[in-house]
């Protein structure tokens, strides 16, 4: 009887110290004085999006049952092992404690692991529905004289959107900046491009803008040395949720910043036409070639 309340309560003290960290965990992001671009907005599905989440979990669930089978046989053995011991001789020694440590050290490994995937998970998430926003704006460009392709691989990274319009091709990087909590003051919605940083109410950052940059250059060399012609590429940033304020020296810049919400993606199309609709065809069929082949 000892014995299987031992067992009992090493599960079940796990499972209560587990549980506690992880709503400590959520709870304090929920707290934060942060929140997304696009809280409270409705978005549209994907094609298929529905069928990818129904993926996504059968997925999780094998994984489950992986676990289950893979530990079946270590849990029984423990429990096996548990029930044998003579209790009246136990004693709490140097190796019960080494092996205590042990198992501590192990709870904190997998709680900081944790914590950190949690991180990228809601980060992603947010980007994956900043990009979805974007593309979906897009993609209201595509006709006779413009064509979209998104999430474009390329050597160790990929282009979220890529815009062939008349005058140029567009490499667009999706970004979703987390806006401020708990104000109603319109300065908190607000960035400022300066040419050369994007300047947040609170913050300041010029990754995205060199990102961006590093991208169209990729890109201008990919469809240099595929079609064997100078392709013009722009680089430019969609901040869904933000409302741009653009200086004289932004506007003077290479780079485009632009929300894509409402119609503040159509200046993509402006200008005079630069690329014909065959080049732009040679262009759609070499940017075809980066996605990879159905298994």
């Amino acid at each position: 009887m000892l014995s299987n309340l031992i067992f009992l309560s090493a599960f079940l003290l796990t499972a209560a110290l587990m549980f506690a960290c992880v709503a400590i965990a959520k709870l304090s992001r929920k707290r934060g004085n942060r929140r997304s671009p696009l809280h409270g907005k409705k978005i549209a599905n994907l094609p298929g999006q529905q069928l990818m989440a129904r993926i996504n979990k059968h997925g999780d669930d094998m994984i489950a049952d992986f676990m289950v089978m893979y530990l079946s046989l270590p849990i029984m053995l423990c429990a096996w092992a548990i029930a044998r011991v003579d209790w009246t001789k136990f004693s709490f020694g140097i190796v019960e404690a080494a092996f205590l440590f042990a198992g501590l050290a192990l709870f904190a490994y997998g709680l900081w692991s944790y914590i950190r995937n949690l991180k990228a998970y809601l980060r992603a998430k947010e980007g994956q529905v900043a990009e979805q926003v974007t593309g979906q704006s897009l993609n209201r460009l595509v006709g006779p004289r413009c064509s979209v392709a998104h999430d474009v691989p390329c050597e160790g990274f990929n282009i979220d959107h890529v815009v062939i319009a008349p005058r140029c091709v567009y490499a667009v990087e999706t970004k979703s900046f987390r806006k401020p909590h708990g104000s109603d003051d319109n300065s908190h919605y607000k960035v400022a491009f300066d040419g050369t940083a994007l300047r947040f109410p609170d913050f300041v950052d010029t990754k995205a803008v060199d990102q961006a940059r590093r991208q169209a250059q990729w890109l201008a060399r990919y469809l240099r040395e595929s079609l064997g012609q100078e392709i013009p590429v722009v680089p430019a940033i969609a901040l869904p949720g933000w409302c741009i304020e653009r200086t004289d020296a932004a506007r003077r810049s290479d780079v485009r910043v632009f929300t894509p919400m409402g119609r503040g993606a159509e200046f993509l199309l402006d200008g005079e036409e630069i690329l014909d609709l065959p080049r732009r065809s040679l262009i759609a069929q070499a940017i075809s070639q980066k996605y990879p082949n159905v298994d």
